[in-house]
């Protein structure tokens, strides 16, 4: 067992703060089990009593066992001393490295999460920080405790007769030799099947969420054979280690069983040659069950430890994954007031592909409204998605207010941007609650504005408990249309200079689609606006409109004027749509 391996050196630095509370409960420990040491010099002795000529001596057997009893009170005493440390320590450890593990995941850019399963995340959260607590709880404190019991039943043994203990110890490098053996195979094992339980979890999580489509398309069948193959090989992972462990266990369990045979053989026939008594003998194979169990546990601990040290390796990963938009050096708080945007040969391709904007410049004034029109894929979504900077651009820059995204503090940033996205992502709790996420310190009657606002208060009146209704998870309890318009309340109460519109009318019927259309004029006020359009009859009163094409603007003015050139994209996108809508 490698107890300097650095993977397990740096968790015990999230032990440091607790170490006084460790070091309790480990000499708590030691003391729970070397107490009970005492025992077998206790059966010693009453063994030559018996054996010894009368008359019996009652008052040393009585002396003998209510001491003993005295000790066991104190032991119980030690017991829970111990067991309250080791946890104490466990729980406020794990809470610290849950808290800094979440703290961490929340400033990691959004490239991070779109490349992962957001249930492999929150694997690693609850799961593998829950795995490796136990190697505090259990593993390090029983390790101390059991190498502590060890090494002074050794003394004890050698104390009592030399030779007796020499062949007791011949068992040690045999038992150090198998787990070196073992310990790599038992880490694989583990981490394979903790990575599988990952995946698992990360499809369990999207399977849930998208229930319903899973049932409208009558895949379930599909998904619960997807499942079953994903538990299967979880389950072979599992099997593999219990083998190893079961194979370990019992190669150590032969050492631990065989060797009392050998000494018991040897120690009676001291025993008939007189040069030992029958309590010597009956106290050393006592001691002997106390040396070879601790050695039975630590082959259990090593595969507790691999498992630990494998959900370690899986949450240090993250932790030591770097967020790629951070602030500069020197960076500025961005001024409050009117922001003009500025895409200035901007150039940008995700990682690992091909660039999906090429030398795109645009100027946005404060306080207009611009729509970026183009076929799926042109590039609209990532300029929506660079100005409040969850990526930075790889070549030009991005200008707001003067300032280059990239000088500016990003919380400061993002505090002036609302983004009104296509498929409004709502959380599970109350009206209020997803309303005042846009600003948490919202009085009620600024919430009931801005819901009035976004033509929300209507039917939120209706709901049971109006404002205080429960929703569900991502809105369930709520129609489309509902839920992008308290999309849009929560845009109103945020009132951010900037604001982004991914298609925000999109899931509403006609008659709440006109009365937010008025609403959003209102919004739109003063304030800087970026429409992401699809439909393009939502973008005819738009200051001026971007044609995107393959990553590249090809047409930019006002509706009237992109309509009228029959050569343009605009046009033909505009022709195509009009014609799909006449049927």
């Amino acid at each position: 067992m490698n107890l300097i391996d650095p993977t397990l050196k740096r968790f015990f630095s999230y032990v440091r703060p607790y170490r006084a509370w460790i070091i309790a409960a480990a000499v708590a420990a030691t003391l729970k089990f070397g107490i009970p040491l005492a025992f077998p010099l206790v059966v010693k002795e009453i063994v030559d009593l018996l054996v010894a000529p009368p008359p019996f001596n009652r008052l040393r057997l009585h002396e003998m066992m209510g001491a003993m009893l005295a000790v066991y009170v104190i032991w119980t005493v030690i017991s829970y001393l111990r067991s309250y440390f080791a946890d104490r320590v466990s729980q406020r450890m794990i809470f610290d490295l849950r808290q800094e593990f979440f703290q961490h995941v929340q400033t990691l850019s959004l490239g991070f999460f779109e490349r992962r399963q957001v249930g492999t995340v929150a694997s690693r959260l609850l799961s593998d920080v829950a795995i490796a607590q136990n190697f505090v709880s259990a593993a390090f404190i029983n390790t101390v405790m059991d190498l502590s019991t060890l090494a002074i039943i050794a003394v004890i043994l050698l104390n009592e007769n030399t030779v007796l203990a020499l062949m007791a110890f011949t068992v040690m490098p045999v038992y150090a030799a198998l787990n070196r053996y073992f310990q790599p195979s038992l880490l694989a094992a583990s981490k394979q099947a903790q990575t599988k339980m990952e995946e698992i979890s990360g499809q369990v999580h999207e399977q849930l969420a998208g229930v319903a489509v899973v049932q409208a398309y009558a895949r379930e069948k599909s998904v619960q054979l997807r499942f079953f193959g994903d538990t299967r090989d979880h389950l072979e992972f599992l099997l593999k280690n219990v083998q190893r462990n079961a194979l370990a266990i019992s190669a150590v369990g032969f050492l631990t069983q065989a060797a009392p045979v050998l000494v018991l053989w040897y120690g009676a026939l001291l025993v008939v040659d007189g040069q030992l008594t029958p309590g010597g003998l009956v106290a050393f194979y006592a001691y002997l069950g106390m040396l070879y169990a601790p050695l039975n546990r630590l082959t259990e601990l090593n595969v507790m430890l691999a498992n630990s040290r494998s959900a370690m390796e899986r949450i240090f990963e993250v932790l030591d994954t770097q967020p790629t938009v951070t602030d500069r050096v020197g960076a500025v708080e961005l001024p409050l007031g009117p922001k003009e945007l500025v895409l200035d040969n901007v150039t940008f391709a995700y990682q690992g592909a091909a660039p999906v904007l090429n030398n795109v410049s645009l100027r946005i004034p404060a306080g207009s409204v611009t729509a970026l029109v183009g076929q799926s894929g042109a590039g609209k979504t990532t300029v929506a998605k660079l100005i409040p900077r969850f990526y930075d651009v790889t070549g030009g820059a991005l200008l707001v207010g003067g300032l280059d995204v990239r000088d500016v503090k990003f919380k400061s940033l993002r505090n002036q941007i609302s983004v009104v996205p296509q498929e409004p992502f709502l959380f599970s709790g109350t009206v209020d609650e997803n309303i005042r996420y846009g600003r948490l310190r919202a009085t009620e009657l600024e919430v009931i504005d801005a819901a009035k606002a976004a033509h929300a208060h209507d039917f939120i009146m209706a709901l049971p408990q109006g404002y205080q209704t429960e929703i569900g998870e991502r809105g369930i309890m709520l129609s489309g249309g509902q839920k992008q318009r308290l999309a849009l309340a929560r845009a109103f109460i945020k009132d951010a200079p900037v604001l982004i519109l991914d298609e925000a009318t999109s899931s509403l019927d006609s008659a709440s689609e006109q009365a937010i259309q008025d609403a959003l004029k209102k919004l739109m006020q003063g304030r800087t606006t970026v429409i992401i359009a699809h439909r393009l009859s939502t973008v005819r009163e738009a200051d001026q409109i971007a044609v995107f094409e393959q990553g590249r603007i090809v047409q930019v003015g006002r509706h009237d004027e992109l309509v009228t050139q029959r050569d343009g994209l605009y046009c033909r996108l505009y022709e195509t749509q009009f014609r799909d809508a006449l049927g």
